[in-house]
């Protein structure tokens, strides 16, 4: 797995809701937070999308809101371009193309059976 992290800008005069995202890099993408829960830092589903205020942006950061992509197909290697389409709430799919960096992240492991 993987993540997309960038900054969701608006410029419309009203608020803007990402409800979903998709991309052929994976089968699975789902909006997610970084929220304390319990005294550790947890990652979970954003209920109700990203919204981007009017006229406004909303950054998506490690630690924070990102788009997370499961099973992803191929590794994501620095300078590739993965296209994305993101789903807004009452309106017409966004597309864009994302390039891929080098960043190691947490060097987490999300492995079967490892903490």
């Amino acid at each position: 797995m993987t993540a997309a992290f960038g900054t969701l800008v608006n410029n419309t005069d009203a608020p803007v809701t990402v409800t979903s995202g998709t991309s052929p890099l994976s089968p699975t993408i789902e909006l997610h937070e970084v929220v304390e829960d319990g005294g550790k830092m947890v990652m979970r589903p954003k209920q109700g999308g990203f919204v981007v205020p009017a006229r406004g942006t909303h950054q998506l950061q490690p630690g924070g809101d990102h788009i997370m992509l499961m099973g992803v197909t191929e590794e994501v290697k620095p300078g590739a371009r993965i296209p994305f389409t993101l789903q807004v709430q009452g309106g017409e799919p966004l597309e864009f193309t994302a390039i891929g960096k080098d960043f190691a992240g947490g060097e987490e492991d999300y492995q079967p059976g490892h903490k």
